[in-house]
């Protein structure tokens, strides 16, 4: 039992020393645990980047669509008052002599 206590004093006091890695003989592996640690770091970066983009994908096209729908309904007003009966109703309110013309206009050649 005192051997198990003593290698948990050792490896601790190793640890507080930063001997720890080193009585394991990680120094071989040093570089590719660096190389790990950014591939890690890249990835976690790069779904973050990913994840952005598609929020802002959806905000996109959440905008979209209210746009067409205003689109709809704006091209709806023009319909409604490219009517004759309309710009006539329009100009009396107004009150503006003008009226609809009785022939069709001429074509100059």
């Amino acid at each position: 039992m005192s051997k198990i206590w003593e290698f948990i004093r050792n490896s601790f006091t190793a640890t507080l020393r930063g001997e720890f890695l080193l009585r394991l003989r990680f120094d071989r592996w040093f570089l590719h645990i660096i190389y790990f640690f950014v591939l890690c770091a890249l990835n976690i970066w790069l779904t973050l980047e990913i994840e952005q983009t598609m929020l802002d994908q959806e905000r996109n096209k959440a905008r979209l669509e209210e746009l067409k729908i205003y689109h709809a309904q704006k091209t709806c007003e023009l319909v409604s008052l490219d009517r004759l009966s309309t710009v006539e109703e329009l100009l009396e309110k107004s009150g503006s002599a003008l009226t609809v013309p009785e022939k069709p206009a001429d074509r100059i050649k």
